[in-house]
């Protein structure tokens, strides 16, 4: 008789511009990608320290390893310093490789265990990668990440060593993340099918694109049937290109800019604060690159799901609808979207004619952790293993 070893399930989605993590006992966790090396934080403060520092964390206790500040609070906190932040953007293998990547997928995970009740425990995870990746012709994209994660770890937050061991990694194209999430709910913690989603997905043939920091992904999918989806060529047209039109004419940085863009003031204005300097309103140009960057998405959509089968000729359309997800879908005009899709040459009639012929998913920002986590606990991970 075998003797069950127990488990936690842990479910990552490490973005451009956020991490997200979530734990049965944590519940979800959205941090900033970023790190701040400790010699810029603040080391005066008057009435005493404020109560949202978020922890320093080191790969390990020695002199020579830099110290980061990293969490949750970051965005609050460290704003400041904003243009100090060390994020992971980047492409293909070179991103998984890059150290700043690697630091903040531990330093995640490490964030989740330090909640933990359990000394030195032992998880499961779930995490996805853009489907280009997930393929990946080379083959070495999926090895380096099993060997970043897979084994034991020990993390030094606020020099508190937080160990832990991957037992077993999952990795799912991203896009099932965000249509599971959509297809399921919890009731009384056991996994049941939310039916009148599921069906939504059902006997139809549909392309689902994810608007993310760095990255535009596109990916054309036959019901529920994953194995016969098409990647379509990721597209460098994420969010930053909003922030790019935004950040050549000021002396912002992208983070102050995606911060700026979360953060409108009471009178919806869009206003960046700078140290020494009067505040800065942005509002007009906000909306003037929310307008471009708007019809830079829908020309996405003309060339990855239309463009093709004019060029063919085809009689009839391919899609049945597009579904939206990805955190920067908060920055498109949805309206104007439609109807510039309406007005498309490229895009047929019969398909702008049909109702809800394009949608965006609930939590777009957070639906592919969730998926990622109810796919392990379907999986029968973690705490889940009955």
């Amino acid at each position: 008789m075998g003797i069950n070893i127990k488990k936690t399930l842990i479910a990552l989605d490490l973005g451009n511009n956020q991490v997200k993590v979530k734990s049965k006992k944590t519940g979800l966790i959205v941090m900033p990608s970023a790190l701040l090396e400790n010699k810029y934080g603040p080391t005066l403060y008057l009435g005493g320290e404020p109560d949202n520092i978020p922890s320093l964390y080191r790969l390990r206790l020695d002199k020579e390893e830099k110290a980061y500040y990293f969490g949750e609070t970051l965005a609050s906190w460290g704003k400041s310093n904003v243009n100090h932040w060390e994020r992971s953007i980047g492409f293909k293998l070179k991103r998984y490789q890059g150290k700043t990547f690697q630091m903040i997928a531990l330093f995640s995970i490490a964030r989740v265990v330090k909640e933990l009740e359990t000394r030195n425990p032992i998880l499961d995870l779930v995490t996805g990668l853009p489907s280009k990746d997930f393929q990946d012709e080379s083959k070495e994209i999926l090895p380096t990440l099993r060997k970043l994660f897979k084994g034991r770890h020990t993390i030094y937050v606020d020099d508190v060593p937080i160990s832990f061991e991957i037992a077993e990694v999952k990795f799912y194209p991203q896009y099932v993340g965000t249509v599971v999430d959509n297809s399921y709910r919890w009731t009384d913690h056991h996994l049941t099918e939310l039916r009148e989603n599921f069906s939504k997905f059902m006997n139809i043939r549909y392309g689902i694109m994810d608007i993310g920091g760095g990255t535009i992904l596109s990916d054309i999918v036959d019901g529920l049937n994953f194995n016969l989806s098409t990647a379509k060529p990721d597209s460098k047209n994420g969010a930053h290109r909003l922030f790019n039109h935004i950040i050549k004419e000021y002396s912002v940085s992208s983070s102050q800019v995606d911060l700026m863009l979360r953060n409108p003031n009471e009178d919806g204005k869009y206003i960046i604060n700078q140290k020494g300097m009067s505040p800065i309103d942005l509002t007009d140009k906000v909306l003037e690159a929310k307008a471009l960057y708007t019809t830079k998405v829908a020309k996405e959509m003309e060339k990855t799901f239309f463009e093709e089968d004019l060029s063919a000729e085809s009689d009839g359309i391919n899609l049945d609808k597009i579904f939206l997800t990805g955190g920067g879908t908060y920055i498109i005009d949805f309206e104007q979207l439609k109807n510039e899709l309406q007005n498309s040459y490229v895009v047929p009639d019969q398909f702008t004619e049909q109702q809800n012929f394009i949608e965006i998913l609930k939590h777009p920002e957070t639906s592919n952790v969730e998926g990622y986590f109810k796919l392990g606990a379907v999986s029968h991970l973690g705490e889940f293993i009955n």
